[in-house]
């Protein structure tokens, strides 16, 4: 059974992670973070996830979390993931991250695009972007993707049987 943390788990998308890791038959939710929510239960914030009315919110502690897991979800705004997938990763954790901060590997254009640096730049350089139509076996290999976002994925799969061709 593979342990899994989802750190900004009161969001959308830490909702969504919830309920679609509570049908997976080898993963546990271990624990689950938010700064706003702590105390709370999940159930609390989303009802139809009753079977998690156990499973309380906490803040996003990683000395007190890195032993509970052996996966972190991290669905933290842009910018906010940084410093926590790089404790978990310097840490032999495995690590999805869904924001954008490990999405771009230059850390110039991060800059750019999000008006703040990127302060993790050893650890930048290992992240593999998470599109498996493109990127399965590094990803199999790999201890931290980067998920991509939506729009990047429709573009990037629409385009690349063109791109793969030469057309």
């Amino acid at each position: 059974m593979l342990k899994a943390a989802i750190c900004g788990g009161s969001g959308y998308a830490g909702g969504e992670l919830i309920r679609l890791l509570s049908n997976h038959p080898f993963v546990k939710i271990t624990a689950v973070t938010s700064e706003k929510s702590a105390g709370k239960s999940v159930s609390d914030l989303f009802p139809h996830l009753s079977t998690y009315s156990g499973l309380i919110y906490e803040p996003l502690n990683k000395l007190k979390l890195l032993n509970r897991a052996d996966l972190f979800f991290m669905a933290l705004p842009h910018a906010e993931s940084q410093e926590a997938v790089d404790f978990f990763f310097r840490n032999k954790k495995k690590i999805i991250d869904l924001s954008a901060d490990y999405r771009l590997r230059s850390p110039a254009i991060y800059e750019e695009w999000y008006k703040t640096p990127h302060k993790y730049k050893t650890t930048l350089k290992k992240a593999v972007y998470g599109l498996p139509e493109l990127y399965r076996k590094q990803i199999a290999k790999s201890s931290l993707i980067a998920n991509p976002g939506c729009y990047p994925t429709g573009a990037i799969l629409g385009l690349y049987p063109a791109l793969k061709n030469k057309l």
